[in-house]
């Protein structure tokens, strides 16, 4: 009967994993961008100029490219999160990506509690979180056989920043006129999103 409580504890104890995940303490946490917290995301936001401006956590859509190298595919819709609260006609548009993680809590990155709302209310500017594709609700496609994932790619990821930069409407003022041949865009990032931000040039 002991003999029985030990294996069945000895199961248990193998299938136990700390909150984060790991099995054990001494494996070192997976690198990942962390969440910035705020306490009222769901509250107006108000503008420089007195105008309120939608929740930093409202949800917009981007038709992004399903294969930039086959553009016949069609589109996809790519999540983002946005807000001009700071921004000057101008003013450059701070993008940055969570990079490998879904990227719905990350709009404390469009806020001064992040470097990035610190630049776009330094330089009045503009902040956006853009999902990386596959990751969170931004899905080129409904499953993760293997042909699909030959589009989850760092070259179609570099690709998707560029696209949406290029051609993203922005629903704030004069936001059909901020692409990076009319305004500064800077691409922010950390970890593997930091690593994108050196490798893409527009």
């Amino acid at each position: 009967m002991i003999s029985l409580f030990f294996c069945a504890l000895a199961f248990t104890l193998a299938g136990a994993v700390l909150p984060d995940g790991r099995m054990h303490g001494n494996l070192l946490r997976t690198a990942s961008v962390p969440k910035a917290r705020l306490d009222n995301l769901n509250g107006p936001v108000v503008s420089r100029n007195g105008t309120i401006l939608p929740p930093y956590n409202t949800t917009y859509e981007f038709d992004q490219l399903i294969d930039h190298n086959n553009p016949s595919l069609g589109t996809f819709k790519q999540r983002f999160w946005h807000t001009w609260e700071f921004y000057e006609p101008g003013g450059p548009i701070i993008l940055s990506t969570p990079g490998e993680s879904n990227a719905e809590g990350y709009d404390g990155y469009l806020t001064n509690v992040t470097i990035n709302g610190q630049i776009a209310q330094q330089e009045s500017g503009s902040t956006i979180v853009l999902e990386h594709r596959f990751y969170g609700l931004s899905n080129p496609r409904p499953d993760l056989t293997v042909q699909s994932l030959q589009l989850h790619t760092i070259q179609q990821a570099i690709d998707d920043l560029v696209y949406f930069a290029e051609n993203v409407n922005l629903p704030m003022p004069g936001g059909n006129k901020v692409t990076p041949d009319l305004a500064p865009w800077i691409l922010v990032g950390g970890s593997y999103s930091g690593a994108l931000t050196s490798w893409t040039m527009v």
